[in-house]
C-alpha cells in the first residue's frame, strides 16, 4: 500500500473540521473543505478567518459545498454531525486511501468501516473550536488527536497517518484506541447531558451543586458501560481526567469538580459552550444517538443498567424533536 498522503478532504467542515483543514493546509497538504454553502461563500470571499490566542489570520483554503466536487483523496476526515454522516458520504463518490472521524461517540468509526473497510482507523479529537459566523472560526482549546488501528484496519495505518500529519497536528498514535474513545465518551455523556438540559456554560456545571452531582452520577454510570465493554479508562489531557475522578469517593469527587469550576473562572474560561449548547442556541438537531443512544445499546449488550443515562436521553430526544419540528 502507498502510505504517502498529499490530498485531504474534510467532509462536513464546521468549526472543528475547518480548523483541522487549516492545520493540514499549513503543513503543505492539498486540502478541500466540504461545508455548508454559507460557510463556503464566506471563505471564497475573504478566506477562512481563524482566531487563536488573540491573533487572527485569513487562510485561502479551498472550500466547496457539494461533496461530489471532490474526487479520490489520500485522506478523508469526517467532521460532520454524526446524523449527517450517511447523507454526506452517499453524496461523495470518492475513495480514500485512509479515513478517520473526529466526531463524537464511541461508534464514530462504524460508518467509515462499513464503507471503506481497512482504510478506516479510529480517532479521538481533544481539540476545541467554535464558529462565530460563516467563514469565521475560533480555536478555543488545544489538545492532541489520538489515532489507532481498528481490528479491521490495515496494520500500521494509524502510524502512517500520524507520521504524515505530525508536522501540522499534535498526533498521538495508540495501540488501544478503544480505551481513548471511551475515556472521552464517558465525559461527553456527562457534559452534554447536563449542559443539554440546563443550557449552562461549562464552568457553571461544576459550580452548581445540583449540576455537578448529576454530572458525577452520569460519569459513574457511563464508566460501568465502558469497563464492561473492555475499555481501560485513562486521563486524557485537560483539567478533567476520568480515571482520576473515578478513583475518588463522592465527597472528594464533588470537591474536585467544584475546584475545576473555580479554576475555570480564575483563568477566564467562562465562555466555553459545549457543542450541544451551540446546537441548541442555533436551533439545530442534537447528536443524541451518537453520544447517548450508542452507549445505551452497548450497556444493554453487556446487561449493564443505566437508568440515569436512559432518562437523560429521553429528555434530550424530546428537546431534539422540538428543534426538528421548528426546523421543518
Amino acid at each position: 500500500m502507498d502510505y504517502s498522503i498529499k490530498s485531504v478532504a474534510v467532509l462536513g467542515a464546521g468549526a472543528l473540521g475547518s480548523l483541522y483543514g487549516v492545520w493540514m493546509y499549513r503543513a503543505g497538504f492539498d486540502v478541500t473543505l466540504v461545508a455548508r454553502a454559507s460557510h463556503v461563500k464566506a471563505i471564497e470571499t475573504d478566506g477562512l478567518q481563524v482566531g487563536s490566542s488573540g491573533a487572527r489570520e485569513s487562510v485561502p483554503i479551498r472550500a466547496v459545498s457539494a461533496p461530489d466536487l471532490v474526487g479520490d483523496v489520500d485522506l478523508l476526515v469526517l467532521a460532520c454531525k454524526s446524523f449527517d454522516s450517511r447523507e454526506i458520504l452517499d453524496t461523495w463518490s470518492g475513495t480514500p486511501t485512509f479515513a478517520f472521524s473526529i466526531q463524537n461517540g464511541v461508534g464514530q468509526s462504524a460508518e467509515l468501516v462499513n464503507r471503506y473497510g481497512a482504510a478506516a482507523v479510529g480517532a479521538v479529537s481533544m481539540v476545541g473550536a467554535t464558529m462565530s459566523l460563516p467563514g469565521e472560526i475560533q480555536h478555543t482549546f488545544g489538545g492532541a488527536t489520538y489515532l489507532g488501528d481498528l481490528a479491521t484496519s490495515t496494520t500500521g495505518s494509524a502510524k502512517a497517518i500520524g507520521q504524515a500529519l505530525s508536522s501540522g497536528i499534535e498526533v498521538v498514535v495508540t495501540t488501544d484506541i478503544k480505551s481513548m474513545q471511551w475515556s472521552k465518551a464517558v465525559l461527553a455523556v456527562a457534559a452534554m447531558g447536563v449542559v443539554g438540559l440546563t443550557r449552562q456554560r461549562y464552568h457553571k456545571v461544576f459550580l452548581d451543586p445540583g449540576s455537578r452531582a448529576v454530572f458525577l452520577a452520569l460519569v459513574r454510570e457511563a464508566a460501568l458501560v465502558a469497563v464492561a465493554d473492555g475499555a481501560e479508562l485513562v486521563d486524557l489531557p485537560g483539567p478533567l481526567g476520568v480515571a482520576s475522578l473515578l478513583s475518588l469517593d463522592d465527597v472528594e469527587a464533588m470537591l474536585r469538580l467544584e475546584k475545576i469550576g473555580i479554576e475555570m473562572v480564575d483563568s477566564g474560561a467562562t465562555n466555553i459552550r459545549v457543542s450541544i449548547l451551540q446546537a441548541i442556541d442555533r436551533n439545530r438537531p442534537l447528536e443524541v444517538e451518537a453520544v447517548f443512544t450508542d452507549v445505551i445499546s452497548v450497556a444493554r449488550l453487556h446487561e449493564v443498567n443505566v437508568p440515569l443515562i436512559e432518562n437523560v436521553t429521553r429528555l434530550l430526544n424530546s428537546v431534539n424533536s422540538t428543534i426538528r419540528d421548528d426546523v421543518q
